[in-house]
């Protein structure tokens, strides 16, 4: 009766063994040249050039093979990496739209849209870029909304040559695009005749101080525009390069 008994005892010892074979197992780990966490689960399996940054760590998971914990550990690193370049790629992308502004190129015109602040009120306006402008100059009816302190401002010569006169106004806040002006003092003016389709003119005493470009074909103003560049070009080659496969 007592080799039964061993035979048994020996069987389960067997069994044992190959089951924690299964369930235990060493996982190693490097990063390639393309920036991805590689899982192994041999070191014959890890290239030579990788060896001097290697980890590896004892995985435990019950009735899994090796070659499965070192699939499963591959798969959660693949997909940590897409989150990562999703992330990377999406506040790129915010960032571009940040330095954004839609315009309306007509009539060799670029129409800006410009916020104005004044007493803790608001009015939106559309100006027309103008380099030939000194001074920034509002249409009066634009401003309706504000109730604003004004001063003599002088007089300002218009089409055909004539001149008319202005009020001063300092302003709270001018907003354009990312750029909050504060204490921005502008020009206002009674326009008369029919409407010209815009609020006025943005001038130089804004345009000198801020760096844009204006792309007609999409119809945008692109501020810091180097910077802007900087950006897409690393999109770009976030995408080319470094997108998952």
């Amino acid at each position: 009766m007592a080799f039964p008994i061993r035979v048994f005892g020996a069987s389960m010892l067997a069994l044992g063994l190959v089951l924690a074979s299964a369930a235990e197992a060493r996982i190693y780990k490097y990063v390639d040249d393309r920036g991805r966490q590689v899982f192994v689960d041999s070191l014959s399996k890890v290239p030579q050039q990788y060896r001097d940054q290697l980890e590896s760590r004892q995985e435990y998971s019950e009735g899994k093979s090796p070659d499965e914990l070192a699939r499963e550990r591959s798969e959660r690193a693949d997909q940590q990496r897409q989150q990562q370049f999703s992330q990377r790629r999406r506040e790129l992308e915010q960032l571009l739209r940040t330095m954004e502004t839609s315009v309306r190129v007509a009539n060799n015109r670029v129409l800006v849209p410009v916020t104005v602040v004044y007493g803790g009120r608001s009015a939106k306006t559309r100006m027309v870029l103008d380099t030939g402008a000194t001074s920034t100059v509002f249409h009066k009816d634009a401003l309706s909304g504000l109730s604003y302190a004004t001063r003599p401002g002088g007089y300002a010569r218009v089409a055909g040559g004539g001149s008319i006169e202005t009020q001063s106004v300092n302003f709270d806040r001018i907003e354009i695009g990312p750029y909050k002006v504060a204490n921005v003092r502008a020009m206002v003016i009674d326009h008369q005749g029919p409407s010209v389709g815009n609020d006025g003119l943005l001038g130089m005493d804004f345009l000198m101080n801020a760096r844009y470009k204006i792309d007609y074909e999409r119809q945008l103003i692109l501020w810091e525009p180097e910077r802007y560049s900087e950006l897409e070009s690393l999109l770009r080659e976030l995408d080319t390069v470094d997108a998952p496969p």
